[in-house]
């Protein structure tokens, strides 16, 4: 009897099919850690624009606080170039989600085609910004003239600070794609990348609505907290 358990054959795997398992398990902790490290860098933006917004009220309810238009408490009166830009994030969200589902179907072709729309919008949202403060500039609205206006420009270009880090990301996830070629990291990658991108969406929301409102809602929010 003995000898029948010791003549029975042992079960085994195959090498590649061990080595398959070990990769796919180094991805998942490498997917799990950068997750964490992206929700850690969520979290840091997140307290940075909270304290931005906070001494924003505060600064607001002073008396030399003073608007670009010369109105108090609205920074910014002629919001249409503000609405494009919106736009041109809101299509680069969008691509670079699609470009994941591309991912998941191993479909090239239109893998490039997405990244390229993500590039080329969240460029023209950076353009467009620029283009917004050079003409805040031609019109005498300059950074130090009054404090409206020197929140405007940290606000925005604490934003789009933000938005050109993202971009130096999404170019390595796009060279490393090139190189191995590998449609599983590029999934994991665009997943984290197309999270920044609908963050950075919803902040610029918030920053549109905190730098467009009246005096009305300006001052309610004020009181609301308690300022």
């Amino acid at each position: 009897m003995q000898m029948l358990k010791s003549l029975r054959v042992k079960p085994w795997l195959p090498v590649e099919f061990e080595q398959q398992t070990s990769q796919a398990t180094g991805l998942l902790n490498k997917e799990k850690a950068a997750s964490t490290a992206l929700h850690f860098l969520l979290a840091v933006i997140t307290v940075i624009f909270f304290l931005f917004t906070v001494t924003f009220l505060q600064r607001t309810q002073s008396f030399d606080f003073q608007a670009l238009s010369g109105e108090p408490w609205l920074p910014f009166t002629n919001a249409d170039i503000l609405w494009q830009n919106s736009a041109y994030l809101l299509l680069a969200s969008i691509s670079i989600m699609l470009a994941k589902k591309f991912a998941e179907r191993q479909s090239l072709s239109a893998i490039m085609i997405s990244l390229a729309a993500t590039t080329l919008f969240t460029l023209l949202f950076i353009s467009g910004q620029i283009q917004v403060w050079l003409q805040l500039n031609q019109s005498g609205f300059y950074i130090t003239t009054n404090p409206a206006n020197s929140y405007y420009f940290l606000l925005t270009g604490v934003h789009a600070l933000h938005i050109i880090g993202g971009i130096l990301v999404f170019m390595r996830c796009i060279l490393l794609f090139a190189v191995n070629r590998s449609y599983q990291q590029l999934v994991s990658r665009l997943k984290l990348c197309a999270r920044y991108w609908h963050y950075l969406f919803f902040i610029w929301l918030f920053l549109f609505f905190l730098l467009t409102s009246d005096a009305d809602t300006f001052k309610t929010i004020a009181s609301i907290c308690g300022f």
